[in-house]
């Protein structure tokens, strides 16, 4: 049998209007990535319209966001998911940022970890899909911020004994197998501090037209620990072009209308790959002056020194 062929944006719109209304066979339509990107649009939609959304300025002219993180990791999260964690951060109105997968609420229980779910939550499905085709979804990941777990406290040593553990492990097989790394010397990833004050600043850049540009700089300042300075226009240009491109329509091959299933997607895509591209870019630089200044300081060393006058008889 042959493996079926991605679904075009437009066909999939088309099978949905046609559809029946009631499942066949009593079987529930399994949700496709443009369906969960849909909904994430509307999420973010639903926050600008309401004024809760976290990358408008506060009163004070700044973007001041504390990253979305994962507790069994105490890894930021990145790109799509660090825009839709600190979005839903923001729905349940929790002071901290960090969030667990479903899966990893349900490992700890199987370990004998006594917490759970707070009856009536929701968690916020992202999925990840293939760079190549939206349409194939790789694997999705249920979120739920901590502050939707009864004993989180729990939960959070547990996550902790594990990376330590895992840490632990690692160094140990590095000392033993490879005695000159320098790994040893890292932080053991549970001992990190995930959410600290910002102090430093940087302005959001002038030339700023496209949403895409304002939430590359938004990804910025969350992965630098900065605050983003932003005007009141600035943000209302922002907030009025984000609007309209998440509720945009498009034209399918039949010149029907539909909703734009993927605008988030094709929002946070392209800034992602500007963050990215500016981070290499730093990084580049950071190491030609790195290279120059250890250049110069060889130069240095090998700089013979200056010969004194000899005095003595015959020279």
């Amino acid at each position: 049998m042959e493996p079926k062929k991605p679904v075009s944006l437009e066909n999939f719109e088309d099978g949905v209007k046609t559809a029946s209304p009631m499942p066949l066979g009593g079987l529930k339509r399994e949700k496709s990535s443009y369906d969960y990107f849909k909904e994430l649009g509307d999420r973010v939609l639903a926050s600008l319209e309401n004024g809760t959304s976290p990358f408008l300025p506060n009163k004070d002219g700044f973007v001041d966001l504390q990253p979305a993180y994962n507790i069994n990791t105490n890894e930021k999260a990145e790109g799509l998911t660090q825009i839709m964690l600190l979005t839903r951060a923001a729905e349940l109105g929790a002071a901290s940022k960090g969030f667990v997968t479903f899966e990893t609420i349900k490992k700890a229980q199987d370990a004998g970890v006594e917490c759970k779910l707070a009856k009536g939550s929701k968690g916020i499905v992202i999925p990840v899909v293939d760079s190549a085709n939206w349409g194939e979804i790789k694997f999705k990941n249920n979120w739920f911020n901590i502050s939707q777990v009864e004993n989180a406290e729990n939960l959070i040593a547990y996550c902790k004994e594990k990376m330590t553990a895992q840490y632990q492990k690692t160094v140990a097989y590095i000392k033993e197998n490879y005695p000159n790394s320098d790994y040893a010397e890292k932080k053991n990833p549970a001992e990190r501090v995930m959410e600290k004050a910002n102090e430093k600043i940087i302005p959001l850049n002038e030339k700023t037209k496209e949403p895409f540009q304002y939430i590359a700089q938004v990804l910025n300042a969350v992965q630098a620990g900065r605050k983003l300075a932003v005007t009141p226009e600035q943000a209302e240009a922002f907030k009025a072009a984000m609007i309209s491109k998440l509720t945009a329509e498009i034209t399918n091959e039949k010149g029907n209308k539909t909703p734009d299933f993927l605008a988030i997607k094709k929002i946070v895509a392209p800034a992602e790959r500007l963050y990215k591209n500016n981070q290499d870019r730093l990084q580049k630089s950071n190491d030609k002056k790195n290279e120059k200044e250890q250049k110069a300081e060889q130069s240095a060393a090998k700089k013979p020194r200056t010969k004194e006058p000899s005095y003595e008889r015959g020279m």
